[in-house]
């Protein structure tokens, strides 16, 4: 019996209290009170801020602007790693309850190859699915290795926040290659998939290049399912109709994390 190949791109609506941590980073670093919306307010205006201040400042004016912007941007990526490293030993962020039976159900079988994507920058379902299950990839001497799109604690400076794009007039023409290679392997891994479970995450719209590599590699005649996991399944459901190519018309079915067994079929 031929297998498939699933990609399975995790979000931090698969995190208990993912975003705790983050928002306690912002209010320590800029000494203010605010919340997950907030939160993305804030980083879409801190992008754009660091891209006027360096457009200009390649034109010779407010340098200094521009330094003091990259450093306070870096302030907060290290604080928000240090918070999430301490909420993963404390126990604060876990995975939801029902992971494993998501997982089960979903993604992992005898016969299929399943990928693991995550957008999180904290290391829970890498840690946790590799207390579940063994790769049977036999490349990965049976650890399931999580590909982090938008980087990982591990490296604070290589944070993605919302609302960035790989080819941004403050990086380095290094850092593009690296963060345009991430890409390039996500859309490579959709592309010759046959099932992608989106569970956790919303497509929010500040994700845009998250998005666009989305649309592109389900542009597959390979492509034959996408699965939403979400309470929202709803408007999830309707930004993939959005990306999908009308030339490969896969199914897209949706799940409420909380009800596992009512299958919404959106087509």
């Amino acid at each position: 019996m031929k297998g498939k190949n699933i990609t399975f791109i995790v979000g931090a609506g698969a995190v208990q209290n993912a975003w705790n941590p983050v928002i306690r980073a912002i209010n320590k670093t800029e000494d203010i009170e605010t919340n997950g919306d907030g939160a993305n307010f804030l980083f879409a205006r801190y992008i754009y801020l660091l891209k006027f201040y360096s457009s200009i400042a390649k034109a010779g004016k407010h340098p200094k602007m521009f330094e003091m912007m990259k450093s306070n941007i870096r302030v907060l990526k290290k604080n928000i790693a240090d918070e999430l490293k301490k909420a993963q030993n404390s126990g604060e962020i876990k995975p939801r309850e029902n992971f494993k039976e998501i997982v089960d159900k979903f993604v992992m079988s005898k016969v299929d190859r399943a990928y693991l994507v995550t957008t999180n920058w904290d290391n829970i379902i890498d840690l946790e699915i590799n207390k579940l299950y063994r790769s049977n990839n036999p490349d990965t001497n049976s650890r399931i290795e999580s590909f982090h799109i938008h980087g990982s604690i591990e490296s604070p400076d290589e944070l993605y926040l919302p609302s960035e794009i790989t080819q941004e007039v403050y990086r380095t023409k290094e850092e593009e290659m690296k963060l345009g290679r991430n890409h390039g392997s996500l859309m490579s891994l959709l592309e010759n998939g046959n099932r992608t479970v989106l569970y956790g995450i919303s497509l929010d719209p500040l994700d845009a290049e998250l998005n666009q590599t989305l649309g592109a590699g389900i542009s597959s005649p390979n492509i034959e399912e996408v699965i939403i996991i979400n309470p929202s399944h709803e408007i999830v459901a309707n930004r993939v109709k959005l990306l999908l190519d009308k030339r490969y018309p896969a199914k897209i079915l949706a799940y409420n994390p909380n009800d596992l067994n009512k299958k919404i079929e959106y087509n």
